[in-house]
């Protein structure tokens, strides 16, 4: 896992845990975010990870994108009860709001 997908899982595993700290810094960046609950734009979410890793390990969008959609993030989150699915869908990847919700939780219930 690269490094950028490794730090997105372990933000993820932050907030399906409701840890205070990562949850309260995720919402002062601007993520509506909860325990075990957090959206995000894709944009965002990649300068937000970029903001975070050495510039080393910064890659840019689009290679962003290439990793997050061949990675196993999902299956890794399903292994923990929760997912990353579409919460409001606008037809483009970059406009388009993602959730991280525990499994079988609506996505209207992330709003």
């Amino acid at each position: 896992m690269s490094p950028a997908l490794a730090l997105l899982f372990d933000s993820c595993q932050a907030v399906l845990a409701g840890d205070a700290p990562c949850i309260a810094w995720l919402r002062a960046e601007g993520f509506e975010c909860g325990a075990g609950r957090w959206q995000f734009c894709l944009p965002a979410l990649h300068a937000l990870l970029m903001e975070r890793l050495p510039s080393a390990e910064r890659i840019d969008y689009p290679h962003f994108i290439r990793e997050l959609y061949a990675s196993d993030l999902n299956t890794r989150l399903r292994a923990l009860g929760a997912e990353i699915v579409i919460v409001d869908n606008q037809a483009k990847v970059d406009t388009s709001v993602y959730g991280l919700c525990r499994l079988g939780a609506a996505p209207e219930a992330l709003s």
